[in-house]
């Protein structure tokens, strides 16, 4: 009777033990993915004062030239990107949260932005199904369908240019007319450190 407790605990062990193993294994995390997540990582990693040009999209609105900023560092166990931006917007200035990662099942970057000016913080959805991310090893991009009532319009974001000091990130609108239009145009210069994101 005091040896099935036993039994069954050390079979507990063994099993978590080899699921560890079997997670430590090449097909658990293909070394290209690895490859691909850590050079990204180590391209845009940092703290970047950002020049902030948005164009006039509406009727009646007007352009904003502001400054912001942006940092990137690698999660814990460099298994996520994450970013932080604190940039001017028509609503005012906006706090920006982004992740980044490799899906080992799909075989593709993900990703997930949270922001201070969406009403549900997190855009979950469109992590599952609105989001693509690439990386080429020179040039970012995120492609992210949105949805206004009954209209579809496709944001693209892209980072291009990315040297040790520098790098330039430009957003297009995609209407639904099929024309673009250049949103936001944004310069980065590379600081050795931020202090609080906002704070001014």
């Amino acid at each position: 009777m005091t040896f099935r407790p036993h039994r069954l605990a050390l079979l507990f062990v063994l099993f978590t033990y080899l699921g560890a193993l079997d997670a430590r294994t090449p097909s658990a995390q293909p070394a290209a993915a690895s490859a691909s997540l850590q050079s990204l990582i180590q391209a845009l990693s940092g703290n970047w004062q950002l020049k902030v040009h948005l164009a006039a999209m509406e009727p009646g609105s007007k352009a904003i030239d502001g400054a912001g900023e942006e940092s990137w560092a690698a999660g814990p166990g460099n298994i996520t990107l994450i970013e932080q931006e604190h940039v001017p917007m028509p609503a005012g200035y906006s706090f920006l949260m982004g992740i980044i990662w490799w899906d080992n099942k799909a075989n593709h970057f993900g990703g997930m932005e949270c922001n201070s000016q969406l009403p549900f913080t997190c855009d979950l959805k469109g992590a599952l199904n609105d989001i693509t991310v690439s990386w080429d090893g020179k040039k970012f991009q995120i492609d992210e369908i949105e949805t206004h009532g009954d209209k579809h319009y496709v944001w693209h974001e892209s980072w291009s240019n990315i040297t040790a000091n520098s790098f330039e990130q430009n957003g297009d609108v995609t209407l639904p007319d099929g024309s673009s239009q250049r949103f936001m145009t944004v310069q980065a210069t590379r600081v050795q450190k931020l202090q609080s994101l906002g704070a001014r």
